[in-house]
């Protein structure tokens, strides 16, 4: 498939973040929203401003140190750059999985409770001393309360019932303090994922899981990522690497684009009003890395 604009993909993706995606966002933002359906917006909140700092991080950092009034330099931050991308996929993929997968309401109450509980419980992993602050005692309590209560929701959920034990205990085992949101339900049976996994699963194209695995080196400090940090220090980044991360952020945008209009029909009306070659080009992206055509 071509591309619009292919001979500027920095400017595409520039557009496709402040045209079509704002445009698709406003009007699902006309949509009242109650309960913990509301964490969709934030979801799509958050991948818009990481988007935006990726934008920026891509456009150059100017290099104070080698600049003039006759010369000004840009350095390119590949390691950030691949953080920040590895971010908006995970910020994609968790969407995907809470609000885009599950079509029924009570599969979606189920999966987000799952991963409210998930996120109450790490915080409770902080090393935290009733000393520290003057309403550490008080908070930590209520923190504890809120978990209780959200476990209680969640165990009395609709959904929860129609699940076998010996499944449930896979992704949800308080005794074990395992809580597990990523997950596979097929014909009734779990499959627990990982992260890796989710992103295999909602982005199903090799160069998506090979991209967050060579992200995921950038963004910690092991052998791989000194090592690439030594031959790319101070050394013009290749388009080869800058192209290919930016298309992969426009295929991501385009398919947050098309999982936004398939869920409300305020923001799938405002898609009809967008070019149509726009349109052609989001929809054929979404829907070919969807059906797993890996020849992207």
């Amino acid at each position: 498939m071509k591309y619009p604009f292919e001979e500027n993909l920095h400017d595409f993706y520039k557009y496709l973040l402040l045209g079509p995606l704002t445009i698709i966002y406003k009007a699902r933002k006309e949509t009242q929203l109650e309960g913990f359906l509301a964490f969709s917006n934030l979801i799509i909140d958050k991948f818009a401003i990481h988007s935006s700092s990726f934008i920026h991080l891509s456009e150059g950092i100017i290099e104070l140190k080698k600049n003039n009034e006759a010369v000004q330099m840009n350095g390119y931050d590949l390691f950030t750059v691949n953080t920040v991308f590895r971010t908006m996929m995970e910020n994609y993929a968790t969407f995907n999985h809470l609000f885009i997968e599950p079509k029924a309401i009570e599969e979606q109450k189920f999966r987000f409770l799952l991963w409210k509980i998930d996120g109450l419980y790490d915080k409770q992993r902080f090393d935290i001393g009733e000393t520290d602050l003057k309403e550490v005692k008080s908070t930590l309590a209520n923190d504890k309360k809120i978990l209780i209560e959200v476990m209680n929701e969640f165990e009395n959920s609709k959904f929860y019932s129609l699940l076998e034990k010996d499944q449930l205990i896979k992704i949800y085992n308080p005794d074990k303090k395992k809580f597990r949101w990523r997950f596979l339900l097929i014909e009734g049976k779990i499959l627990p994922l990982s992260i890796t996994e989710l992103i295999k699963h909602t982005c199903k194209t090799r160069a998506f899981i090979n991209h967050y695995r060579y992200s995921s080196i950038h963004t910690h400090t092991n052998y791989l990522s000194l090592e690439h940090f030594e031959l790319t220090r101070g050394k013009p980044i290749s388009q080869q690497y800058t192209n290919a991360i930016t298309r992969l952020a426009i295929f991501l945008t385009s398919m947050l684009i098309f999982d936004i209009c398939s869920i409300d029909e305020n923001a799938k009306n405002a898609f009809e009003y967008l070019p149509q070659n726009v349109k052609e080009y989001i929809n054929g992206i979404s829907i070919a890395i969807k059906n797993n055509k890996d020849s992207l």
